[in-house]
């Protein structure tokens, strides 16, 4: 005969246990039988794994497991997974940390109701604080490329994940004809090319487990010894702690000088029900009970009619005894009729308040009543208005809870650049919440924290920033408002036009030395200055051309033969010079020959905005072009591309001037009517928003794209700023 371990008793099916109870007898004389049936429940099973042979400490291995009971009832099961290429003594501080905030946060969350997702939100975003307030207040700066940490929570048949970096793991998906699919569970977090240390844990997953699943995590080790451990057909067709026990065991043959961690997590069935039927057997003193029985039976046939019960004190017996009361004052009125007054009275002598209709037992009865009815009522409209009201809270923290949800992917939008879906998320949350009343001081304390987190959360979406500009230079006293235009950087001076005083004006940067290159006489109106390879150039509305030579300070003549029919921009890129003319509708093209300006070909092959109102232009191998409305648009060999900046707040409805450079990934634009600076990417995302108290109204912009710096001309006043 085969001998059974305890682990092939453990492996019979509660079916098979349920058939083998069905054959016991139900009834016995001399024995009690029992029959149990087994109902089916489906639990979560963790196993975990844990192996120490490195005889040297390169790497920081750990497992921590987190369980909570609240009410006797089992709670959630926290575990955080560590492995971290590096033993400093700052990641260990890192892991206490967490382990600190761990704690804390389970033992605050473990006793609530909440739904196990946001549950495990508010978990995340704890430990993302204390991470921030960690690095914050460590000296030794992290490499966060060596960290690979997860979370992992488990409740209720669900999991929920959220980590950094990346661990072995192992998700087989039972399918109903009982074969698995493998996935690569923790490759589905969308996580940032780089840590942000103020939000390491950046995104979560959620789902749930359902019978036959099982998810493995572990350290990286494990993934050049899955095959030979052949630790998916042991998760396949072991229990979760059985395989998890086969795997620790292979390890430790293997003898390898590693320390491993992991966890198995396993949805499997169990028997959890027993519901006895138990048969009594026949007793010895089975006919003196029934002797007891036989007795009891006859007295309550007796009773009514030697003690009549008197009505229950509920409605139904307050009812009939109204009723009686009824009936025998009717047969009184009867039986007195012709009876002899002097009889009566002394009939009524031997009762005093026989004649009275309220009498003290019917004054006491109505009483109680009355009371009862009260009672009923009270508790009737109490119950409705309890049961009204906390229909109503369920309803409030369900939009509540909308609303909360709404801002926290709207920060995560951000976070990633996503700046439209940002804005659109806040705006339904606010709209959620202006929807919600302040009926009591919790809720009225709740709405006004999350109303505070969506403003913080604009601010930060809107990336105004405040500045204190340096005062360059300025136009002569007296000189009409707008004097300065065009402002070019070039070799550590800045060079801005004087309409007012009909000079080339230049400062020096370093410090702050101003001089001024006077026009040669009948010079036409200046409409822009450009930087060249050689010095500056300057065109007029006469469509003339002037070279200007810093180093001399002498001005040129330059032959340029044009169709153009106005001048509103020039800016040369690559030796070749661009000419915005707002009048024919079109960017012309030239290159030098020689000492003149020559070879003139239209830029623009397709084009279906005008360019009747373009107030500026700027080249980096594309062309953008800023119209006085606000509109920016981005062309590439001479065609419009699909280009266009995000939305600011306020939004941008006028544009006076443009800058950007080939070595810089930014897009810088003045906004006279906003008094502000705006700095944009080059995929068209807000860097920033410069205000300063300043500015009245900014009109032109330069830059210089090595030293960082911005020049803003504003009215008659040069400023320099910083380059975000």
């Amino acid at each position: 005969m085969p001998e059974y371990t305890m682990l092939d008793k453990a492996r019979k099916t509660p079916e098979t246990r349920l058939d083998e109870a069905k054959q016991m007898p139900v009834y016995s004389t001399y024995s009690r039988s029992i029959l149990r049936a087994i109902t089916m429940e489906y639990p979560l099973r963790i196993a975990e794994i844990e192996v120490s042979q490195s005889a040297a400490d390169e790497r920081i291995v750990g497992l921590f497991r987190y369980d909570s009971e609240s009410g006797g009832r089992k709670g959630p099961s926290l575990l955080i997974i560590a492995d971290i290429a590096s033993t400093l003594y700052a990641y260990e501080q890192l892991l206490d940390a967490l382990n600190a905030a761990a704690e804390q946060t389970r033992t605050l969350l473990s006793g609530t109701g909440i739904d196990p997702m946001a549950r495990f939100e508010k978990l995340v975003e704890r430990l993302n604080e204390a991470v921030a307030e960690f690095v914050e207040r460590e000296p030794s700066e992290l490499a966060w490329h060596r960290v690979n940490l997860f979370l992992v929570e488990v409740f209720e048949g669900r999991v929920c994940v959220a980590g950094i970096g990346q661990l072995s793991n192992i998700f087989l998906q039972k399918q109903s004809d009982g074969t698995f699919r493998s996935f690569d569970l923790l490759g589905s977090l969308d996580m940032p090319a780089s840590i942000d240390p103020r939000k390491p844990f950046a995104s979560i997953l959620c789902g749930e487990l359902n019978n036959g699943d099982v998810l493995f995590i572990g350290t990286n080790n494990f993934e050049r010894l899955r095959g030979e451990l052949g630790m998916v057909a042991k998760l396949k067709t072991l229990p979760p702690i059985t395989a998890a026990l086969e795997i620790k065991q292979g390890l430790e043959r293997h003898g390898i000088p590693d320390d491993f961690a992991g966890v198995v997590v396993a949805q499997v069935a169990t028997s959890i029900k027993h519901v006895e039927a138990v048969a009594a057997t026949e007793k010895s003193t089975s006919s003196v009970e029934k002797m007891h029985s036989e007795e009891k039976k006859t007295e309550e046939i007796l009773s009514p009619s030697i003690s009549p019960p008197k009505p229950a004190m509920t409605l139904v017996g307050l009812w009939a005894r109204a009723k009686d009361f009824v009936k025998n004052k009717g047969q009184n009125r009867k039986s007195h009729k012709g009876k002899n007054p002097v009889s009566m009275a002394s009939m009524r002598g031997m009762n005093a308040g026989h004649g009275n209709i309220l009498s003290t037992d019917r004054k006491r009865t109505l009483l109680i009543a009355v009371l009862i009815l009260l009672i009923l009522g009270g508790t009737g409209a109490w119950f409705y208005s309890r049961q009204r009201f906390t229909a109503e809270q369920q309803l409030w923290n369900a939009v509540f809870d909308q609303a909360t949800d709404k801002k926290t992917r709207a920060e995560s939008d951000l976070v990633y650049g996503n700046e439209e879906r940002t804005r659109s998320l806040m705006t339904e949350a606010q709209g959620l919440l202006a929807g919600l009343d302040e009926k009591t001081a919790e809720r009225k304390a709740a709405k006004e924290g999350l109303s505070r987190e969506l403003q913080e959360l604009a601010v930060k979406l809107k990336r105004e920033q405040k500045i204190a500009p340096v005062e360059l230079t300025a136009a002569s006293l007296g000189a009409q408002d707008g004097s300065f235009i065009s402002p070019a950087f070039k070799e550590g001076k800045i060079y801005v036009m004087d309409l007012a005083g009909e000079s080339l004006v230049e400062v020096n940067v370093l410090n702050k030395e101003t001089k001024r290159y006077r026009l040669p006489d009948g010079t036409a109106r200046v409409t822009s200055v450009a930087t060249g390879a050689s010095g500056l150039y300057l065109i007029t509305d006469a469509k003339t051309m002037l070279s200007f030579d810093p180093k001399t300070g002498a001005y040129l003549s330059t032959a340029w033969t044009t169709k153009a029919s106005s001048t509103q921009g020039l800016v040369l890129y690559g030796r070749r010079f661009y000419v915005l003319d707002t009048l024919a509708n079109m960017i012309w093209r030239y290159a030098p020959v020689g000492g003149s300006v020559a070879q003139e070909t239209a830029y623009l092959k397709q084009n279906s905005s005008s360019l009747a109102d373009a107030a500026g232009m700027a080249i980096d191998a594309n062309v953008y072009v800023a119209w006085k409305n606000g509109v920016i648009r981005r062309y590439l060999s001479g065609a419009e591309e699909s280009w266009t900046p995000v939305t600011v707040d306020p939004p941008l409805q006028s544009a006076s001037g443009i800058w950007t450079a080939a070595d810089t990934d930014r897009v810088v634009v003045s906004d006279p009517a906003n008094k502000r600076v705006l700095v944009y990417r080059k995929d068209g995302r807000l860097v920033s928003q410069l205000v300063s108290d300043s500015w009245s109204a900014p009109s032109a912009v330069s830059g210089d794209e090595i030293g960082k710096k911005l020049y803003v001309v504003d009215g008659n006043k040069l400023w320099q700023v910083e380059l975000p």
